[in-house]
């Protein structure tokens, strides 16, 4: 999308603003939980639905640094927000499945 050029040991490189990508994110998940929040159906959704969305959204910006600590060919920022991401995703399918037993739709 975006490039910004640096110059790095005399070297000029052009990268992604990776912070920018996040900060523009962050807002937009804000606002969405924003306007869902009188919406929930359990205590701790809009939470999990965080949980979710960053996780997602940081994995695909990390997929764009050029500095990220690896693991042989993964990066594990980027492992760590697909956890992230899977949690919050079992913990909402859950409270839902256990929802839906709890008044007897099951």
């Amino acid at each position: 999308m975006f490039r910004m050029g640096i110059v790095e040991n005399g070297i000029y490189k052009e990268v992604h603003p990776t912070f920018l990508y996040e900060s523009i994110v962050c807002l937009l998940i804000f606002i969405l939980l924003y306007f869902i929040k009188n919406k929930r159906e359990f205590k701790g959704q809009l939470t999990y639905i965080y949980l979710v969305l960053y996780g997602v959204a940081r994995a695909i910006i990390e997929g764009l640094r050029t500095d990220s600590l690896m693991f042989g060919n993964f990066r594990i920022s980027q492992i760590v927000s697909i956890i992230i991401g899977i949690v919050g995703c079992i913990i909402l399918i859950y409270n839902r499945i256990y929802k839906k037993i709890k008044k007897g739709l099951f």
